[in-house]
């Protein structure tokens, strides 16, 4: 088989494969990129077909994303895009594998995930800041309007970015306060919206509410698109002295899973909102509680308060 023919076969088992796991178009053209330029480096080997790599080869791949250099901004690239790029190529060979293609799957229990640095892991927001963020939002335009009612949905409801942009009119009852999400790999559920977020809702929309098929929150052509809405909430922090690392857009569904628990929700009930099909995708956000729970008995309690002085033992 020549090397094109072989580079064909790689993105039709691909496709195959994101198509039976129900990817997002939009997951799809990442880990569709992904293909690609591990296609690419492929082809700059002494042994390019790709059916004859080695676990040594993938390695050697996954040091090679390592050190490569972001287009956009010419730093390194982060860690969750070089796992999520080569979980990409450990899922190919896995298909490839179960397909007969090659006889042993070289990705097989190989383990390159490089660990998240502590400032890049997402948290959430805390009540505080979150509220001097809203509050903050000028809403006198067309634009501040968009914003605040886009991100005040995503906290009432613990959307993912995909799933607010990708709204339409019709998916949302506003007099039961209620709205039909388009989840992740057609898993569709019914969510509640909060009050003040069914209202801006409304104020925003204005006589659009009629129009069902429209886009709540269109763009330029369809849909707003994540990476556009992920872009303003950046800028909107550095104008709120809130630009963190920590912090960006899925911060604000990881604030409504957080503050739910911490307000008494069942975690069950919370994996039902945020669309989870594993309880310990959800169960993460209680990491987050205990974490907070040890900063507050560090701080409080009198046998551990740094001002505490033991004054008889007898």
């Amino acid at each position: 088989m020549s090397p094109a023919a072989v580079r064909e076969l790689a993105r039709q088992v691909l496709a195959e494969e994101l198509s039976a796991r129900r990817y997002a178009p939009g997951s799809r053209v990442v880990a569709e990129l992904a293909l690609e330029q591990f296609l690419r480096w492929a082809s700059r080997r002494s042994t390019p077909d790709i059916r004859a790599f080695t676990r040594a080869d993938l390695i050697a791949y996954h040091t090679w994303l390592a050190k490569e250099k972001s287009k956009r901004t010419g730093l390194g690239l982060a860690a969750n895009t070089i796992n999520s790029r080569f979980q990409i190529i450990t899922m190919l060979y896995a298909c490839l594998y179960r397909g007969g293609i090659i006889i042993e799957n070289p990705a097989h229990n190989l383990s390159c995930t490089i660990p998240l640095p502590r400032v890049y892991r997402r948290r959430p927001f805390s009540r505080d800041e979150l509220d001097g963020f809203l509050l903050g939002l000028d809403t006198t335009g067309p634009r501040g309007l968009r914003d605040r009612t886009i991100f005040e949905l995503i906290y009432s409801s613990g959307l993912r970015v995909s799933e607010a942009v990708g709204l339409r009119v019709g998916d949302i009852d506003f007099e039961r306060r209620l709205m039909v999400v388009r989840g992740k790999f057609d898993r569709d559920r019914m969510v509640p919206v909060s009050e003040v977020a069914r209202d801006f809702l409304v104020h925003y929309l204005g006589e659009r509410t009629g129009h069902r098929d429209a886009w709540v929150f269109p763009g330029t052509t369809g849909h707003l698109k994540s990476s556009s809405l992920s872009e303003r909430f950046r800028e909107l922090l550095r104008r709120a002295q809130l630009d963190k690392p920590e912090l960006s857009t899925h911060s604000l569904r990881h604030s409504t899973a957080t503050h739910l628990l911490e307000n008494g929700a069942s975690i069950r009930h919370v994996q039902e909102l945020l669309g989870h099909t594993n309880i310990e995708s959800t169960a993460r956000y209680t990491q987050v509680m205990s974490d907070n729970l040890a900063k507050i008995y560090r701080r409080f309690h009198p046998r551990e308060h740094e001002l505490y002085e033991e004054t008889d033992l007898a």
